[in-house]
């Protein structure tokens, strides 16, 4: 499994609800998908204008297809439109501890 983590700046705070509605359209899209699992977003305390989106996906690759689909396409640019800069995407995998060793979980 993987962790997905966008980290959007949004313009300003009147600009925070309207990107909470895309990021829940563009979620409802990525729940349509093979190997979405689920999703979050969450919004700073000190900064409402701060916002990750979380996602877990069954692999890299659900993921990547998702990214790269022509819907996630078009639907992006409405979200980047409320930017005050580009967003950032990082990908994690998930790990468990035995035994003092760190094992790549695959599940």
């Amino acid at each position: 499994m993987v962790r997905v983590v966008i980290e959007h700046k949004i313009k300003g705070p009147e600009y925070v609800e309207k990107a909470i509605d895309y990021i829940r359209e563009i979620r409802n899209e990525a729940m349509k998908q093979h190997g979405f699992i689920t999703g979050e977003t969450l919004t700073n305390v000190d900064d409402p204008t701060n916002m990750l989106v979380i996602s877990t996906w069954t692999n890299r690759e659900a993921w990547d297809t998702w990214d790269k689909s022509p819907r996630r396409v078009e639907l992006n640019p409405r979200i980047n439109e409320l930017l005050s800069e580009p967003y950032s995407v990082r990908v994690f995998e998930y790990y468990i501890v035995q035994r003092t060793k760190r094992i790549r979980s695959i599940t």
